[in-house]
């Protein structure tokens, strides 16, 4: 099933690429939710995780339009949303970071491992991890990504973002514990 997605993806692209607005948008349709849902995950505000969410797929038309050879749309997608995000933390660089990006110490975080946890609770606790171990995280078990894709995201071997999950999972375990 993965493999079809891909193989529509791509035929979209195509036709997008030979100026066919409809595929673009059925790929906009596609991916808008879980690219704003990515972003937002990122930025902590709904206006501008609208903002970069819209720039990130007016760049993805403009690529297009200029030729973009791709191999995995939702990779490129992705990764084009990351460095929106980047650059618009880098812009701000001066001014205080989010909480996303802020690391809380050991005591501030209380979990009682029998009860479920509530996405607030969730969130605080994927807080206690880097934030370049919190988006390869985020990106596999929220946006469900394959560890492939990630690794095409964030410019890592596979075998790399394995061993993150792995190591991020144990932690967060210990955490709950």
């Amino acid at each position: 099933m993965k493999e079809t997605s891909e193989s529509q993806d791509k035929l979209l692209f195509l036709k997008a690429k030979q100026g066919d607005a409809e595929s673009f948008t059925l790929l906009f349709d596609k991916y808008s939710k879980k690219i704003y849902r990515f972003i937002y995950f990122k930025v902590s505000s709904k206006e501008l995780a609208e903002d970069l969410a819209s720039q990130c797929f007016l760049k993805v038309w403009e690529q297009i339009a200029g030729g973009q050879k791709i191999k995995s749309f939702q990779a490129w997608l992705y990764r084009i949303a990351r460095n929106l995000i980047v650059d618009y933390y880098r812009s701000r660089e001066r001014e205080e970071l989010p909480l996303i990006y802020q690391e809380e110490t050991e005591d501030e975080v209380k979990f009682d491992p029998d009860e479920n946890l509530n996405r607030e609770q969730l969130e605080k606790l994927l807080f206690i991890l880097k934030s370049d171990v919190r988006e390869i995280i985020v990106l596999r078990f929220i946006e469900e990504l394959s560890i492939k894709e990630i690794s095409k995201i964030v410019d890592k071997s596979s075998a790399n973002i394995r061993v993150i999950i792995h190591r991020a999972l144990k932690e967060l375990q210990n955490k709950v514990k």
